[in-house]
């Protein structure tokens, strides 16, 4: 007997439309974490070629590359030694009662994380 095939990973899709100009888009891993990636769609066009109409908005799978590139530098970013996930965990800080940012202040994933904003257009195959 065979199992189902099941995906690496899952996506939200669209979560919310902000404006004409703004988009949040979510994805879920198989592991439970949850990016956001909110789109301003302003001054962005389709790659030449493309089938893609700017005024109809984006595809769920014009993202996947982001997402997935995003997921990559994540997996990078917890496989440093000296780098502890639930130092960040709002949960963790909650229940710890710490005061205090919990944001990631990594400075390569951050830049890896402008460079994956930087590089992706709509219709992109891979960051």
């Amino acid at each position: 007997m065979r199992m189902p095939h099941k995906t690496a990973d899952s996506d939200f899709g669209l979560l919310q439309a902000v404006d004409e100009r703004l988009a949040m888009y979510g994805w879920l891993t198989n592991t439970g974490v949850k990016f956001v990636i909110v789109v301003d769609m302003f001054g962005r066009t389709a790659p030449e070629g493309s089938k893609m109409n700017a005024a109809l908005g984006l595809r769920d799978a014009d993202l996947k590359p982001a997402f997935r590139a995003l997921q990559t530098a994540y997996i990078g970013l917890l496989r440093n030694p000296f780098y502890n996930p639930d130092e960040h965990s709002p949960r963790t800080a909650n229940a710890q009662q710490r005061i205090g940012s919990t944001q990631i202040t990594s400075r390569r994933f951050i830049q890896e994380v402008q460079r994956i904003g930087n590089a992706w257009t709509p219709g992109i195959a891979s960051i």
